[in-house]
């Protein structure tokens, strides 16, 4: 490929996007197809600050959090993300704008959020795992000593509402995956997908 290839995979939290990008990248590097896989928020000073909302650090406004989000994204876009899409890699991100939208509409009007992704990069391809709200939460307590700001299961139950309804806006653009069930049967059908895009 001369050009690269920009993937997400999205979901709510334990929904092990994580874990289905680490096999995903393996098999494509096995493919011999240059890969680098990236997440949001970043590493870098604003993703620190954000990190920090989200463990409960401190508080801050949501609308606030929200823009820290959009300018962490505008910085992985133009550091990390153009430039290897440029040499062409296929870039697969854990998490990207559609996050931004599905979580912040817990508390901010959906219009307003998809109007700060305007600005950047629609990825070529979504994939978000399909993991009921009360299996991602037995993900999260089972595997982890803390509890995040949006990992309650009602909440979560409104984070997939906001899923779906990006589905339905965005049909061609993100496909649905079923993520429940064992990791490797996940990974198959992401899999698949993926190369048939890819034309691998």
């Amino acid at each position: 490929m001369k050009k690269g290839k920009f993937i997400v995979i999205e979901g709510l939290d334990g929904s092990g996007s994580t874990t289905q990008i680490n096999l995903l990248a393996k098999y494509l590097k096995e493919k011999k197809v240059k890969v680098i896989t990236t997440k949001e928020p970043t590493d870098n000073v604003i993703g620190g600050l954000i990190r920090g909302a989200l463990t409960n650090v401190y508080t801050l406004p949501e609308s606030t959090l929200q823009l820290l989000f959009a300018a962490d994204r505008g910085h992985h876009l133009q550091r990390m993300v153009e430039p290897a899409l440029e040499k062409g890699f296929v870039v697969i991100s854990d998490r990207y704008f559609w996050s931004t939208v599905a979580f912040g509409s817990l508390t901010l009007d959906r219009n307003w959020l998809m109007g700060l992704q305007k600005y950047f990069r629609m990825p070529d391809f979504t994939i978000i795992l399909k993991v009921s709200p009360r299996e991602c939460m037995k993900r999260i307590t089972e595997n982890r000593s803390h509890i995040e700001l949006y990992e309650k299961e009602n909440k979560l139950k409104n984070v997939w509402k906001t899923y779906l309804w990006l589905k339905r806006k965005f049909s061609k653009k993100i496909d649905i995956v079923d993520g429940e069930g064992k990791i490797e049967d996940v990974n198959r059908r992401i899999i698949k997908i993926i190369s048939d895009k890819l034309d691998l």
